[in-house]
């Protein structure tokens, strides 16, 4: 009979509490950027790390393994982008002059670079930029090679 009698009382704390703890909580952000949970989940990592190996946690080191993990992220996904984009459309309409080859490129690279650019964070940007840019590379020099192949394959077919 007592328990009924404080149920509601009950309630109504973890009500009020959930209430406090919506209003006054603030996303954790550092150097001025919101942490998503994923990055949350790598800092907390990191200072586990940190202090299994008896270290000292550094929020200078933990940012930077985030924006670490954050751009091997923005590659990965900006590079899928870019090869689904770039191959479909480069399967639809084999073979291609070479400018529009090229067009054809810049549109689907356009497309990671925006991807890349809305998820890469920290001053390590730049050096995975780098490495999506000579990925993307890689597979138009790749898909260069095929066109001409396809190309050549075409004129010895139209002139047989």
């Amino acid at each position: 009979m007592e328990l009924e009698k404080l149920r509601p009382e009950f309630v109504e704390q973890v009500q009020t509490l959930r209430r406090k703890v919506i209003n006054r909580i603030k996303p954790k952000a550092i150097n001025g950027r919101k942490l998503n949970g994923l990055m949350l989940y790598n800092l907390a990592q990191s200072y586990v790390d940190a202090i299994n190996k008896g270290a000292v946690p550094s929020i200078e080191s933990s940012w930077t393994y985030i924006c670490k993990n954050e751009c091997l992220k923005a590659v990965s996904d900006s590079y899928e982008i870019f090869e689904r984009d770039f191959y479909t459309r480069f399967q639809e309409n084999v073979p291609f002059f070479e400018e529009e080859l090229k067009a054809l490129y810049k549109q689907s690279k356009q497309l990671a670079m925006e991807t890349f650019n809305k998820v890469a964070v920290g001053d390590v940007r730049e050096e995975f930029l780098k490495t999506l840019k000579q990925r993307m590379n890689q597979k138009l020099n790749f898909l260069t090679e095929e066109n001409e192949k396809t190309s050549e394959q075409s004129c010895l077919m139209f002139l047989q």
